[in-house]
C-alpha cells in the first residue's frame, strides 16, 4: 500500500496529541460525579478525559473505549494479539485483496431494528467524506475507490471497492494485496458502524455537530449512554437487548481522576478498577496498590516507548548517534526510576511485538565506547545540544535529567528545554530541535505506517537510507507473514547501526481491580470484549 507522508505527519501529530488531550482536572465535587445508585455497577478510573463520543472520530484512547461500548467495531484485538468477533462474525479472504465480512445476524440497534450491510456501507461513506473528516479516514486508504487519505474523490458518491452481497454480508476490495491481520487491524478495528436510519437526513457537513453525536440515542453495543460530563464522568446503563447477551451489570461508570487519586479511590472503593494506559497509576504508587487488601493487580505488557528524536542537521554522523545511544544508561532508568516496572528498549519494537528480532540486542551502557566514537567522528566538545522534553510528566523529566548527565559525562553538552505537547510536536515536525524525547506507541500487528513515517522521506529526523526504502517497499506489498518478519528483522539491524532515533525504555502500565468484580481484567487490548459477562459479588 502507498502512504501519503504529509498526511501521515498530520495524522501522527493528531493521534499523539489525542493520547494526552484533556488530562483529568481532579475535581472531586460530588455534584459532578454520577449520582449514588443501588444498581449493580462497576466504576472505572481513567486519567484522560473522553473528549468526544463521536464514533466516526473518537479522539484518544478514552474516547475510543467508551464509544466502542456503544458502537461495536467489526472485530477487536485481544491481549494475545488475536482478533475476536464483535459486530462481524467473520472476516475472510482467499486472495488477500477481496475481504468478505459477515455480520452477526442477531445484531440490532437499541430501537429494535437490525444492523445491516447498508448501515456499514453508510458509515464507510461518511468516514470517506472530507466534510466529515474522520480522524481514522487514513486507515481506510487501502480500499479501492478511496485516495491515500481515505477520502472519496470529489463528485463520487460510491466507493468502488465496497459491494453489498446481502443484508448481512459485504465485500471490501483493497487496492493492493494485504494481510488479513492488517485488514482486521485497520478497517476491522476502526469502523464503528452508525445507524443509517437515524443519520441519513443529516448533511455530512453537519454530522459531527449534530445532536446525535453529542448524545447518541440509537446504538448497538452492550451499554447505552445515560449522562456524559466530558471532564468528569461517563455514566452508562446496560443494553438489556444486547445481541451477544444482556450484561450482568446494570451500570458501568467512568470517573476522570488525577493519577494520584487512582490509588486513593481504589483503596476507598470509590472506583473498582482502572484501564492501565488510560487510568494511569503513577509508578511511585505501584507498591502501595499492589499491597492493598482486596485488590488484584496485573502488570501490563510494554507497549509505549520513550524515543529520542535526533535531528540529523545537528548530529549528522552515525558514529555520533551511536555514541549517544552508548552513553544512555537505560538499565539505571528502568531499575531505579521505574523500579523495574518497564524494560530496556533499543529500537521500534518492544518485547510485546510479534516482529521484534531478539537477536538484535539493545546497546549496552558503555561510556568509553561513546567517547571513542565521538573522538573518531570529530565531535565538537564545545557544542551544546538542546534536549526538548515534554513537561508535566515527572517520570519523563527525571529520565531526561539522567540522560542529560549521561551525555555530559562523555562530552556532549546538553541543555534541557521543557515544552508542552503542542510546542514539542511543532518543534519535531518542523525539525526545529536538536534532540527531543516523546512517547511513541506502535500498533503491534500493523506497525508499517508508523515505521515508514519515522524512516522514510518526510520523517522528523532528516534520516534517509536506500536499503530501508527498499525494505519498506517490500513490506507494503508482502502478504507472507514469514517474509514480513524477515524484512522487519533486516530493518532492525540497519536501524541499530544508523541510530536514527534510539528508544530508551518502555513502561509496563499497572492494572488494578477490586476482587468484588468477576470476569473482568484491566488490560489495554480487549478489555471490554466480554464486558457483558462482567459481574460483582
Amino acid at each position: 500500500m502507498k502512504f501519503n507522508f504529509s498526511m501521515k505527519k498530520s495524522i501522527t501529530t493528531l493521534l499523539v496529541a489525542a493520547l494526552f488531550i484533556l488530562p483529568a482536572c481532579g475535581n472531586t465535587n460530588t455534584a459532578s460525579q454520577p449520582s449514588a445508585s443501588s444498581k449493580k455497577a462497576v466504576n472505572i478510573g481513567i486519567t484522560f478525559s473522553p473528549s468526544t463520543l463521536n464514533p466516526l472520530s473518537p479522539v484518544g484512547l478514552a474516547s475510543s473505549y467508551v464509544t466502542g461500548l456503544m458502537f461495536l467495531p467489526l472485530v477487536d484485538i485481544d491481549e494475545d494479539l488475536t482478533y475476536k468477533p464483535m459486530l462481524a462474525d467473520s472476516i475472510e479472504t482467499t486472495d488477500n485483496t477481496t475481504f468478505t465480512i459477515k455480520l452477526n445476524e442477531k445484531a440490532k440497534w437499541t430501537d429494535g431494528t437490525p444492523v445491516t450491510s447498508d448501515d456499514v456501507i453508510f458509515t464507510l461513506k461518511l468516514m470517506a467524506n472530507p466534510k466529515v473528516a474522520s480522524v481514522y479516514a487514513y486507515t481506510f486508504g487501502i480500499l479501492e475507490g478511496l485516495d491515500d487519505s481515505g477520502y472519496l474523490q470529489e463528485g463520487k458518491t460510491d466507493i468502488s471497492g465496497v459491494k453489498k452481497v446481502d443484508e448481512h454480508t459485504l465485500e471490501l476490495k483493497t487496492k493492493a494485496p494485504t494481510t488479513l491481520n492488517i485488514f482486521k487491524d485497520t478497517i476491522g478495528r476502526y469502523l464503528l458502524t452508525v445507524p443509517q436510519a437515524a443519520l441519513k437526513d443529516i448533511a455530512p457537513e453537519n454530522i459531527n455537530k449534530s445532536e446525535f453525536m453529542q448524545k447518541p440515542t440509537v446504538t448497538n453495543g452492550p451499554f447505552k449512554l445515560v449522562e456524559y460530563n466530558r471532564d468528569h464522568f461517563v455514566q452508562m446503563d446496560a443494553n438489556k437487548d444486547y445481541f451477544k447477551g444482556a450484561p450482568k451489570l446494570e451500570q458501568l461508570n467512568f470517573k476522570v481522576l488525577q493519577g494520584t487519586a487512582i490509588s486513593t479511590q481504589l483503596q476507598s472503593g470509590e472506583i473498582d478498577m482502572n484501564i492501565p494506559s488510560v487510568g494511569v497509576i503513577p509508578i511511585e504508587d505501584y507498591e502501595k496498590v499492589k499491597g492493598m487488601e482486596g485488590i488484584s493487580t496485573v502488570d501490563g505488557p510494554a507497549i509505549a516507548s520513550q524515543f529520542m528524536y535526533i535531528n540529523e542537521k545537528s548530529v549528522p554522523d552515525a558514529k555520533q548517534r551511536q555514541a549517544i545511544s552508548y552513553a544512555l544508561n537505560r538499565e539505571l532508568i528502568v531499575n531505579k526510576l521505574l523500579k523495574g516496572n518497564g524494560e530496556v528498549v533499543d529500537g521500534f519494537f518492544t518485547s510485546y511485538s510479534p516482529y521484534v528480532d531478539t537477536n538484535v540486542k539493545p546497546v549496552a551502557f558503555d561510556p568509553e565506547k561513546a567517547k571513542s566514537l565521538l573522538q573518531e567522528s570529530g565531535w565538537d566538545t564545545g557544542k551544546t545540544l538542546n534536549l526538548s522534553v515534554l513537561s508535566g510528566d515527572s517520570t519523563l523529566e527525571n529520565a531526561a535529567n539522567i540522560m542529560a548527565e549521561n551525555l555530559k559525562s562523555v562530552g556532549i553538552n546538553v541543555k534541557i528545554q521543557m515544552a508542552d505537547l503542542a510546542t514539542l510536536i511543532d518543534k519535531l515536525v518542523k525539525m526545529e530541535y536538536d534532540l527531543g524525547i516523546l512517547t511513541v506507541s506502535l500498533t503491534p500487528i500493523n506497525p508499517l505506517p508508523d515505521v515508514a513515517y519515522f524512516l522514510q522521506e518526510g520523517n522528523p529526523n532528516g534520516y534517509h537510507n536506500v536499503e530501508i526504502d527498499k525494505l519498506i517497499t517490500l513490506l507494503k506489498s508482502e502478504t507472507d507473514e514469514a517474509k514480513i518478519k524477515g524484512y522487519y528483522s533486516e530493518l532492525q539491524k540497519i536501524v541499530a547501526q544508523d541510530v536514527p532515533m534510539p528508544s530508551i525504555y518502555s513502561t509496563k502500565a499497572l492494572g488494578a481491580i477490586n476482587n468484588r468484580v468477576t470476569v473482568a481484567k484491566p488490560k489495554d487490548f480487549g478489555m471490554f470484549i466480554n464486558v457483558n459477562e462482567w459481574d460483582v459479588k
